[in-house]
């Protein structure tokens, strides 16, 4: 059994010599990765690790043409500020005209498109088909097909991506006010972006889809579930037919306290759920309830375990979560989210001896 095969049967609810798992972190984490192990690269390291899944696609907030270097405009308190955009740092436009600050670990937006008003006319989507927007894709696609479980990823689904257009705070007031106007904006969204994105993708062999929207926060949905219900959970049937007509695995990643969903989302075809995250939903509960219809994928604390735990603490919760949630297959294993620069290096070592002594790589 390799490890496509591995993740293949524990998506299907059959147990697995050992659980799937994966390393995931941001290129900082992986640097070091690679420094104290002596590995040349990311794809060594993966190798290293014994990865079970390598996701290919583009950057969810990146524009990958942006080469040039220039000026931005943008106004704060006190008057406008004049700052260095470019794309490899400092501030970034993307595709659809969302402003990105990217200079820490996570980038997070700044000013939007159709900030001033909720009017379609004039804008215009980026062009999906775009020459040489798959040429990595399809390169990491070739490199490893057959070997690891390939995903195809759509970042800011829907949700995500309409609020990087508008702003978070008028998309949800439009939400209430204009919600024909939201409907519009999703439904091109759909037709004119991820359509496209996803057939391109499909076309190029992979295994499964893993989409990614964010609807939760700590402590619930960010709006209702009946909002969910009207706004997004049609047009995801729609992208999730799609991947299931092609006959691949349907993924969905949504950060938060998104459970109270779970019924919605099998009922319109999803296999698989990132990520598991004990800091807001229960792993015994969610096993017990929904373990024979979804995959769970994630599990391993990001936010308490991996940056404040001891070694031991790591190796111990891995261990309990392969065991709880593994039992009839159904789980890969991986942390609650992105490993980020604050984890200590002993206890990312911890992490990757664990799993490999699981699969019996030393």
């Amino acid at each position: 059994m390799n490890r496509r095969e591995r993740v293949w049967q524990a998506i299907h609810h059959q147990e697995t010599d050992f659980v799937p798992y994966n390393f995931h972190a941001v290129p900082g984490v992986w640097q070091k990765v690679c420094r104290h192990y002596g590995l040349t690269d990311t794809h060594e390291a993966m190798e290293f690790i014994g990865n079970h899944i390598v996701k290919v696609g583009s950057d969810f907030n990146y524009n990958p043409w942006a080469d040039e270097v220039g000026r931005v405009e943008l106004t704060v308190s006190g008057g406008p500020v004049h700052t260095a955009l470019d794309s490899e740092g400092g501030l970034h436009r993307d595709e659809f005209g969302c402003l990105w600050d990217r200079t820490g670990s996570l980038p997070h937006p700044v000013a939007y498109p159709l900030a001033e008003k909720p009017d379609l006319h004039g804008y215009t989507f980026p062009d999906p088909y775009r020459q040489g927007r798959f040429d990595q894709a399809r390169e990491l696609a070739d490199r490893y097909r057959g070997e690891v479980f390939l995903f195809g990823k759509l970042g800011m689904a829907l949700f995500e991506r309409a609020w990087s257009i508008r702003g978070m705070t008028q998309l949800l007031m439009d939400m209430v006010e204009r919600p024909e106007f939201v409907e519009e904006l999703l439904d091109r969204i759909l037709t004119e972006w991820n359509l496209p994105i996803i057939d391109q993708q499909l076309a190029l062999g992979v295994d499964g889809f893993y989409f990614a929207d964010d609807w939760g926060s700590k402590t619930g949905l960010i709006f209702s579930p009946r909002m969910w219900r009207r706004f997004i959970k049609p047009r995801l049937a729609v992208m999730y037919q799609r991947c299931r007509e092609a006959g691949v695995v349907v993924a969905q990643h949504s950060d938060g306290a998104v459970g109270v969903l779970f019924p919605d989302l099998i009922e319109i075809g999803l296999q698989v759920f990132n990520p598991l995250s004990p800091s807001v939903m229960d792993p015994p509960t969610v096993k017990a309830q929904y373990g024979d219809r979804l995959c769970f994928y994630g599990g391993i604390d990001v936010e308490r375990t991996l940056p404040f735990g001891t070694p031991e603490e790591v190796r111990g919760e891995m261990r309990h979560m392969a065991e709880l949630m593994g039992r009839g297959g159904g789980y890969i294993l991986q942390s609650s989210h992105t490993i980020l620069d604050d984890v200590p290096l002993a206890n990312l070592v911890a992490y990757i001896e664990e799993v490999r002594q699981m699969a019996g790589l030393t």
